[in-house]
């Protein structure tokens, strides 16, 4: 049986009538968090079922890990780092709407 691969990227959205483009902004947002998720799902639900099948790991191994401080650290870096790539698409609307109405604030 051949298997399709998943798609790396989202397809670009067609616009919604009445929409804001920051409704926008957040609506590929959700699309690609949730393209992402599935993908991660996936490849680790493959990864256990192997680890497991070949003896390397036993079942219920992942739920009882208790990462020490050097693990705990890295994972905040990695959480942090992704909901700042994550986030950067809002923040720099906001910020571009907050410098439109500071200078249209000056203006008048």
């Amino acid at each position: 049986m051949s298997r399709q691969p998943l798609p790396r990227t989202p397809n670009r959205l067609d616009a919604i009538d009445g929409a804001r483009p920051m409704d926008e902004q957040l609506l590929a947002m959700i699309v690609g968090l949730t393209s992402e998720v599935t993908i991660l799902r996936a490849r680790l639900d493959a990864a256990e079922r192997l680890l497991e099948a070949s003896g390397a790991l036993t079942p219920g191994a992942i739920d009882g890990y208790e990462p020490d401080a050097a693990a705990v650290a890295a994972r905040e870096a990695v959480r942090l780092a992704t909901i700042d790539k994550v986030f950067r698409p809002m923040r720099e609307a906001a910020l571009a709407d907050l410098a439109a109405t500071t200078s249209a604030g000056d203006a008048a």
